[in-house]
């Protein structure tokens, strides 16, 4: 049976494949053929649409930039007109993935240590993800008429990392709970 995906339908299932698997082992530790095991596609075609695994790890990468729109802050900020609900809401949305996806932290925080001076541009896609958050922390916190947006929204990020960072290290989600006291310190003094 002949394959009949188009071209970019291949390249989004490369990706696809890819994000999985590195999500599970890692970048450095996750080899192409480990990627690629059981999709049918071959290396030439892995290599046609990403002459490198980097190439690939960027894709992956922006990929999951667009998915932290689209399944983190799209749902907080749908559930309220109240930009200091939707802070909270933020928290509520990534302990939910966590719980639906076994605790998994931030793939784009953990390809930028990986990388951190090996490759450039996989390094500024996890900074650039951790800066996306960052700033849309301070655009809630603007929309809150919060005294001091960029302090707090920085301070709100950090709560956040840190909080899906030990959640993910504990196994515990209840930390999300402990940091939306946090969260409210922070806002009722803002």
């Amino acid at each position: 049976m002949a394959d009949t995906r188009t071209a970019p339908n291949k390249r989004q299932d490369i990706i696809d494949q890819a994000y999985r698997r590195f999500y599970d082992g890692g970048f450095h530790a996750t080899g192409i053929d480990t990627v690629m095991a059981d999709t049918g596609i071959s290396k030439r075609t892995l290599y046609k649409y990403f002459p490198s695994k980097e190439d690939l790890i960027e894709a992956v990468l922006d990929q999951y930039s667009c998915d932290t729109e689209t399944q983190l802050f799209a749902p907080a900020t749908a559930l309220s007109d109240d930009p200091r609900r939707q802070i909270e809401a933020v928290f509520d949305v990534r302990r939910d993935l966590m719980a639906q996806k076994d605790y998994q932290g931030c793939l784009a925080m953990k390809a930028g240590q990986e990388y951190i001076g090996k490759h450039e541009g996989i390094a500024a896609r996890g900074k650039g993800a951790s800066l996306y958050v960052e700033n849309k922390f301070i655009d809630l916190c603007r929309k809150a008429g919060v005294k001091h947006p960029e302090e707090t929204g920085r301070q709100i990020n950090l709560l956040f990392q840190g909080t899906a960072l030990t959640a993910q290290m504990q196994r515990d989600l209840t930390v999300f709970d402990v940091a939306k006291k946090a969260l409210h310190i922070l806002l009722a003094d803002a």
